[in-house]
């Protein structure tokens, strides 16, 4: 017995939460679980035929944000690239001491209150009413007992873009390590690491049409890597145990893909989110962009919609095949409001009633215009009537 089902007149606007993969990922899975068969530590030819196979795709992910291959190390998630990286700049430190934002990844806020359990200080800076990191306050908050800062490039909530360049040249210029989750900037971006001061970077392939279970960490120094896992001399003893060969090679087919159409799938997916934003705040009164002042990466909105119960609009969407969410796939059943939200000076009641939208360069302009008709419809109906 399978678990499929007809999913034929589903409307998938949750992106951000994962993409679906492209069929060439899909082939290139299939290649290395069957004719491309083998365990990348073992000896013989099989093992080599599976180092190639890594090999290649680790060159394709280098080539997606421009840096060395040898300088990636693949992981199991985003969660697990980021947690690597607290977990070895706090490590053996006397008094560690880590700064940060209040709109990070649940993945990093998380780790952030395991790590005040125990006796790191965590210094979580304020973002203003569009999401944006004063670059003041980031140099005011940096002193020399500061031995790690860590801003996520892009909002997974929101899609609002902190200034990376600025942000790295801060942290260069008074010595500190930068760390960045890129989980939703690296394809929707341009990514150079060869132009910027980063020192580790993490980001995953199931953003950007590729395969759960696989990510990456960049790190320009990998000797400041401390594993967290001990067993075997994969990715050369940083990350041990056997290798998700089928997930890298398509991870690796997700990069190629992505790199060479960077432009045109950036374009349409600014044109598809710029079509349905302008729709929605047209034909629905009460309706506005959570961070629209600010620069937002292109395939993200996050839309309140007044007088609504935003948990009950998406349950109505999904019903009519539209998927959505109000908010991270990692903290869409916590009851309480966005985190990010209330963080940008939102009350509960705005952040209640605001829901997430994200695209992917496989979606149509048919689709938006059949959503939007749904949504308007929907919203007439909580409207009128109020619980």
């Amino acid at each position: 017995m399978g678990c499929t089902e007809d999913i034929s007149g589903e409307i998938y606007f949750d992106n951000n939460a994962t993409t679906r993969p492209l069929p060439e990922v899909t082939e290139a899975m299939h290649e290395a679980m069957g004719e491309g068969f083998g365990n990348p530590s073992s000896a013989h030819s099989a093992g080599e035929r599976a180092r190639r196979r890594m090999d290649l795709a680790r060159k394709r992910t280098s080539d997606l944000v421009g840096c060395s291959p040898e300088d990636l190390i693949f992981t199991s998630s985003g969660t697990e690239s980021n947690n690597m990286v607290f977990y070895s700049c706090t490590r053996k430190k006397e008094k560690p001491r880590v700064v940060t934002t209040q709109v990070e990844h649940s993945s990093i806020m998380k780790m952030c209150n395991f790590l005040e359990l125990n006796d790191v200080h965590i210094e979580m800076l304020e973002v203003d009413r569009q999401g944006v990191l004063d670059i003041r306050r980031l140099e005011n908050a940096i002193s020399e007992k500061t031995d790690l800062v860590s801003v996520q490039w892009v909002n997974n909530e929101t899609g609002v873009i902190q200034d990376m360049a600025s942000i790295s040249e801060v942290c260069r210029k008074n010595g500190v390590l930068l760390h960045t989750d890129a989980a939703q900037a690296v394809g929707k971006l341009e990514v150079d690491l060869a132009k910027l001061h980063v020192d580790f970077l993490s980001f995953t392939a199931h953003k950007i049409s590729g395969p759960q279970g696989v990510a990456v960490l960049y790190a320009k120094d990998r000797l400041l890597v401390n594993p967290f896992l001990f067993g075997g001399f994969q990715e050369e003893g940083f990350r041990p145990g056997t290798e998700n060969l089928p997930g890298v090679a398509g991870f690796g087919t997700a990069c190629e893909i992505r790199c060479t159409r960077l432009k045109q799938a950036t374009g349409k997916m600014k044109d598809l989110r710029d079509r349905f934003e302008k729709t929605i705040i047209e034909s629905i009164p009460d309706t506005s962009v959570n961070g629209g002042g600010g620069e937002r990466v292109c395939n993200t909105t996050n839309i309140h919609f007044g007088g609504t119960d935003g948990r009950e609009l998406v349950s109505l969407l999904d019903e009519a095949g539209i998927r959505c969410s109000q908010s991270s796939a990692c903290t869409n059943f916590d009851v309480t409001p966005s985190y990010v939200l209330t963080a940008m000076g939102l009350d509960e009641q705005h952040a209640y009633s605001s829901v997430r939208f994200s695209f992917c360069p496989e979606n149509t302009f048919e689709e938006i215009q059949r959503a939007t008709e749904i949504i308007r419809e929907k919203c007439e109906f909580l409207r009128s009537n109020p619980c």
